[in-house]
C-alpha cells in the first residue's frame, strides 16, 4: 500500500511542531503515510504496535521512538488507559541544518539525529525518565519548548540506550527519487507560501513539465497542488490570527492570499466558517 503524503505546518512563531493527545483526541492523521520530516514520539503507557517500513515492533507499557524523514508509518499510540498520553514533535532538515548544524557544541546531537534513520527505540528506562519533560509541553511557551526538546535531544543523545529497528539505511523503494521531489516541493512551499507560486515555477524547481509536475502530485498525494497550497496558505493565515492582533486583511496578505473573496471562499471551505467568524471564535475565549 502506498503511503499518504502528510504536509507538516509549523506556525510562524516556531520552528518545530509539538501535539499531544490524549485517549480522546487522535493525531492530524492516522494510516499509513510518510512525511519528511523526523519525528519523535512518546507514548506514555500501553500496548501498541509501531508498523514502520517493512518491520512490525510490538511495545508493551508505552514507548518512546525516533525516526528519520521520508520513512513510511503508521500512527504509533494505542487508547489502553484513560491516562494515556501520546507526545508527537516533528522537525525539519532545515531546523536540523540552520539551528542545530551551526553549533560544533551540539555533535551528540547531530549524531542521534543522523542515527534516526534506522529508526531508534529507546529502552523504557529511557521513555520513564523522560516521560515528565514530555508531558510538560503543553504548560510551556514557545521558548520554553524549545529549551525543554534540546534537554530531551541532549539527554537520548548521552544515554543511547536503544534498538535499532533497521541494519541499514532504510531508504529502499520509499526513498526513491518521487520522496526527494515532495520533500523539495513541501521546503519550497514552506519558505515561499507568502509569495506567488505557479506550476510553472514550481515545476522547473523539481525538473518536471508543469504537466507532468500535476499528474506526479495528484499520483502521489491524491490531491491537487492547488489543493495543497491553499489548505497550507489557510493554515498559516490562521496561525496568524491565532497569535492575537493580527487584523483579517494582515492575515490574508501574509499567508499568500491577494484576493479577499477567494481568501474567504477557501477559508471557508478548510474550516467550515468565515474568517470573522473564526476571529471572533477566538477572542471569546
Amino acid at each position: 500500500m502506498k503511503p499518504i503524503y502528510e504536509s507538516i505546518v509549523t506556525s510562524a512563531s516556531t520552528s518545530f511542531k509539538v501535539k499531544s493527545y490524549e485517549v480522546s483526541t487522535n493525531c492530524d492523521i492516522a494510516g499509513w503515510h510518510i512525511h519528511p520530516e523526523y519525528e519523535l514520539v512518546y507514548v506514555k503507557n500501553g500496548s501498541g504496535t509501531l508498523r514502520i517500513g517493512n518491520k512490525v515492533h510490538h511495545y508493551k507499557d508505552g514507548v518512546l521512538v525516533f525516526l528519520g524523514g521520508n520513512i513510511p508509518h503508521s500512527d504509533f499510540g494505542n487508547k489502553q488507559f484513560v491516562d494515556g498520553k501520546e507526545v508527537v514533535i516533528q522537525f525539519s532538515k532545515e531546523f536540523v541544518d540552520k539551528q542545530i548544524g551551526i553549533f560544533p557544541e551540539l555533535n551528540t546531537i547531530k549524531r542521534l539525529i543522523y542515527d534516526s534513520k534506522y529508526v531508534l527505540v529507546f529502552n523504557n528506562d529511557i521513555k520513564d525518565h523522560l516521560s515528565s519533560r514530555f508531558e510538560r509541553f503543553t504548560e510551556l511557551n514557545h521558548q520554553e519548548k524549545l529549551i525543554n526538546l534540546f534537554s530531551i535531544l541532549n539527554y537520548l543523545s548521552m544515554h543511547q540506550k536503544y534498538i535499532r529497528l533497521f541494519n541499514n539505511d532504510l531508504l529502499y523503494e520509499f526513498r526513491k527519487k518521487e520522496s526527494y521531489r515532495l520533500r523539495d516541493i513541501f521546503e519550497f512551499v514552506n519558505t515561499n507560501y507568502h509569495l506567488t507560486i505557479t506550476i510553472k515555477e514550481i515545476s522547473k524547481k523539481v525538473g518536471l513539465t508543469p504537466n507532468s509536475f500535476s499528474r506526479f502530485f495528484k499520483k502521489t498525494t491524491n490531491r491537487t497542488f492547488i489543493d495543497f497550497l491553499n489548505e497550507f496558505r489557510i493554515k498559516k493565515a490562521i496561525d496568524a490570527m491565532d497569535d492575537g492582533d493580527t487584523s483579517i486583511t494582515e492575515a490574508m496578505y501574509r499567508s499568500g492570499f491577494r484576493s479577499p473573496s477567494y481568501f474567504a471562499q477557501q477559508f471557508f471551505k478548510y474550516q467550515n466558517m468565515t474568517p470573522s467568524m473564526y476571529l471572533k471564535k477566538i477572542k471569546s475565549f
